[in-house]
């Protein structure tokens, strides 16, 4: 028998109603007692992750294969094309690349990056595409996963450094703009310690260096998608842009993220202390560069 088309409309509409609903309510199916984190925690974790993990994937779309030339540079968009002969259809299409960056303006939350000006993403962005940068938590190496590994208790094999797969853990993708990092910004000096110190073999190709033209520029963050692990029992979903600003670092430092280690009772005070400092420090380098 034939289902007309209005049923199939009702039918779509009601799976679309579901999935919304199960989506939005974000309720937990195998522990009734566990509360998915809020929309601030998780802005917590997603800071906590920017600032420990230093590498991302900063994706762009390649332009249209035009004249169109580019107003940051000398560059001729037909013409580089060719130069890098580049298959005509790829006009349009996304490429994703590992890109280094680092937390140096924790007060707005913007991530430092050191912009090659040759190097696709930017090349990119310059010819008028959008820019995002995808950021992930790994905190481990070396994934070692054996048949042993239990389903219900995953801690329980001492073989498996973390209790989580990677499609567990949390990642999330920044949107916005790219802004360069004026010279009044950039003159203390704060900005390339705090880059260099995450990423001491960038000294190579820090502006001014005879091989490729350089400069510091900020992803202006205006929208974060998290994706915090399973449904279940994390939170999915777009983060709003004025909490992740107004994250402080003493909530960076205190936060813990799936997997991290478990610091001992002996050592937590200790350790308290020393995050404590870094985020004074943290926060003092952020006001001085806003006020330079």
């Amino acid at each position: 028998m034939r289902v007309s088309a209005g049923l199939h409309v009702l039918i779509g509409a009601a799976a679309a109603r579901s999935i919304a609903s199960e989506s939005s309510e974000q309720t937990p199916i195998q522990d009734a007692d566990y509360k998915v984190p809020t929309i601030h925690e998780s802005t917590v974790m997603a800071r906590r992750i920017m600032h420990l993990s230093t590498l991302g994937t900063l994706t762009t779309t390649f332009p249209e294969r035009s004249g169109a030339r580019d107003t940051a540079s000398s560059y001729d968009h037909g013409e580089l094309a060719a130069f890098e002969n580049r298959p005509e259809e790829i006009a349009g299409s996304p490429i994703g690349l590992m890109e280094y960056y680092a937390d140096c303006e924790t007060l707005t939350g913007n991530p430092t990056l050191l912009a090659i000006n040759i190097a696709t993403p930017y090349k990119n962005y310059a010819a008028g595409s959008n820019i995002s940068l995808a950021i992930r938590w790994w905190p481990i190496s070396k994934n070692t996963y054996t048949a042993s590994l239990s389903p219900i208790d995953p801690e329980e094999d001492d073989e498996i450094p973390t209790p989580h797969t990677p499609a567990a853990l949390p990642r999330f993708s920044l949107h916005g703009y790219l802004e360069p990092i004026s010279a009044k910004d950039l003159a203390a000096g704060l900005i390339s310690a705090c880059f260099l110190q995450h990423h001491p073999d960038s000294i190579y190709w820090q502006p001014g260096n005879d091989i490729h033209t350089s400069q510091y520029m900020r992803l202006v963050v205006e929208h974060i998608y998290w994706f915090g692990g399973f449904g279940d029992r994390a939170r999915i979903g777009w983060l709003p842009v004025d909490e992740w600003k107004n994250v402080t670092m003493g909530e960076v430092a205190s936060a813990r993220l799936p997997g991290e280690q478990k610091r001992k009772a002996s050592d937590a005070r200790e350790s308290a202390d020393a995050e404590e400092k870094e985020a004074e420090w943290l926060d003092r380098l952020g006001a001085l560069v806003g006020d330079w």
